[in-house]
């Protein structure tokens, strides 16, 4: 089989930071307060952009975490985008910075002089867990006043969250109770949930209806093709590529465009050939993996946890289960 290679980048963005004000329940990266206060560098910021350029991408987007922590560290990355000729098409925002109307209009007319075009404001039930909607309402009011862009997405909540008290956070239960308790299965019709990281802890209870060996049986073929799927790729701050939205997993970025080998990405290549199955034998021949659960949604819901028992079992065999923190902070 042809070796996993990274030869084109489609569309996708840089992850600035993994810190975050909120602990989403839709979150694919696990995303939180704990995560260590890192950002990213001028330099993995400059090298990440060059060789998403060289691999024929010219625009990206900025996400966390939340970017916006850290306005002066995001305007060097705009700064050094655009000296490189890489476009940002926007910068995602959960609005928690927000206090109110002046302060906001006048962070984001700065941040506009500093190369923000557009902000991409999310507005969910999750979001809404920790960030009241009047935070969300007050950027956007104020992005239009300082002229920058915005991207409501989903706007099609904001009818769902005006229903409450908007100064206030709401928990999902609350929103079960006032639309109906199959709620969150019908916010997947409306909102595009990778179903990794938190997303599988919050969907297991309603969509986890698959035994191990139900998994096992229906997953016959390899994962090459999600994992070499670049039309939404995201490059973290370390300077790992994340193939296929498959959170912990990673690809230095220096690897990108030549062949992976066997030696440094076994657990890349394993799943590239022979898909879960190969995967689970891994796991348990190297640390003595065995299920942990009754239930899962799908295939990668037990890749997720095979790859989380290697390395909170002492897995050392490669440095593509990263970053560790995502195994390790919930």
């Amino acid at each position: 089989m042809t070796k996993l290679n990274i030869r084109r980048l489609i569309a996708g963005g840089i992850i600035t930071n993994y810190f975050c004000t909120s602990c989403c329940g839709h979150c694919l990266y696990n995303c939180s307060p704990k995560w260590e206060k890192r950002y990213i560098g001028p330099d993995t910021a400059a090298k990440i952009l060059n060789a998403v350029k060289s691999l024929g991408c010219r625009s990206v987007h900025v996400g966390g975490g939340e970017p916006l922590l850290r306005p002066d560290d995001l305007a060097v990355v705009l700064n050094i985008a655009a000296e490189l000729g890489v476009s940002v098409e926007y910068v995602e925002t959960n609005s928690s910075w927000y206090k109110d109307n002046l302060s906001a209009e006048a962070f984001l007319n700065k941040l506009r002089h500093q190369g923000l075009h557009t902000l991409l404001v999310s507005i969910s039930p999750f979001h809404n867990e920790h960030i009241p909607f009047l935070k969300v309402r007050g950027v956007i009011e104020a992005a239009g006043r300082a002229g920058v862009g915005i991207f409501p997405w989903v706007i099609d909540f904001i009818s769902d969250l005006s229903q409450f008290e908007a100064g206030k956070t709401h928990t999902l239960a609350e929103f079960n109770d006032l639309f109906g308790r199959d709620y969150l299965q019908k916010v997947l019709e409306r909102y595009w949930i990778h179903m990794g990281g938190r997303a599988l802890e919050t969907y297991r209870p309603l969509m986890g209806q698959k035994t191990f060996h139900q998994i096992m049986d229906e997953s016959t073929a390899n994962c090459y093709g999600e994992l070499s799927n670049t039309s939404h790729f995201h490059i973290d701050l370390f300077g790992n590529y994340i193939p296929g939205l498959c959170s912990g997993l990673s690809i230095a970025v220096e690897d990108l465009g030549k062949p992976l080998s066997d030696e440094t990405y076994p657990v890349l290549t394993t799943l590239g050939r022979h898909g879960i199955r190969g995967l689970v034998k891994m796991a348990a021949e190297a640390c003595g993996f065995s299920p942990q659960k009754d239930l899962y949604i799908n295939k990668c819901d037990l890749c997720t946890e095979v790859r989380t028992f290697m390395v909170q079992n002492g897995y050392r065999g490669s440095e593509e289960l990263k970053p560790e923190e995502f195994y390790l902070r919930k």
